[in-house]
């Protein structure tokens, strides 16, 4: 058996890890619309090839809701409303609500160890998440969310971490990041943009019709700019084996000149 043959049991890096032939994706966001603003293009792509895409919601989300008179129950579902309205653009399968408050402080540890029970019970071949190294991110939701995720990844294939709850363990063979500024990674979209900005417009609690208009500008232009070869738009992400999460051993090389 060759290391790569052993890829998926012990997670070493083999070269280029593709997105696309994932078959169960697990996608943790901090906020009710991170999945959709970083990668709905790809996590549609996705759904379409037969992958059953798991959307996890850390936060309540409710200190981006516009209207300051709106009570939180009411806010709540207009929120959960949308979410599974762009869900159902994208072709999500599931949706996990943690209900963290929003903007409030996470606890790591807690986070890491409810992503730890999440990945053995849907036994993901694919974690996407926000990328929590990305330079200048001041959101703690998000360099905490994107932190918990890695972590809980690499523990979650360790027999001895919480057997107290009887779940066996499980090993993730890869995890990719958005919003990230350390892309390896260029997914083609072009067949996917009516999908992929239609999911925005969903959001209507934390965003004006204004600020829509510039969102789906700024994203077009982004994403026809890092465009592969041939296409018209193109997400960008990095994408690791989890081996790559510790020590750094597993990390690509450079090509040899």
């Amino acid at each position: 058996m060759t290391n790569c043959d052993r890829q998926h049991e012990i997670a070493i890096w083999c070269g280029p890890m593709t997105l696309l032939d994932a078959r169960s994706v697990l996608a943790v966001q901090p906020h009710y619309d991170d999945n959709d603003i970083g990668a709905a293009g790809t996590l549609t792509l996705l759904a379409r090839a037969g992958a059953v895409i798991t959307y996890v919601t850390v936060t309540d989300d409710l200190a981006g809701v516009l209207d300051a008179d709106l009570p939180d129950d009411v806010a709540r579902r207009h929120l959960l409303a949308e979410q599974r309205e762009a869900g159902a653009i994208v072709g999500v399968r599931d949706h996990v609500d943690l209900e963290w408050p929003d903007a409030a402080g996470l606890d790591h540890i807690a986070l890491r160890d409810q992503i730890i029970d999440l990945i053995r019970d849907t036994r993901p071949d694919l974690v996407l998440t926000v990328d929590p190294w990305l330079p200048h991110e001041a959101h703690s939701d998000h360099t905490i969310t994107g932190r918990a995720v890695s972590e809980a990844i690499i523990l979650s294939g360790l027999p001895r971490v919480r057997r107290s709850t009887g779940a066996a363990a499980v090993a993730v063979p890869r995890i990719g990041y958005y919003f990230t500024a350390e892309a390896n990674q260029v997914t083609d979209t072009s067949a996917v943009q009516r999908e992929r900005h239609a999911t925005l417009d969903c959001y209507r609690s934390q965003f004006t019709e204004q600020d829509l208009v510039g969102l789906h500008q700024v994203i077009d232009r982004y994403e026809r700019a890092q465009a592969p070869t041939g296409a018209s738009h193109g997400e960008r992400l990095k994408v690791l084996p989890v081996s790559a999460l510790h020590v750094g051993l597993a990390l690509p090389r450079p090509p040899a000149n």
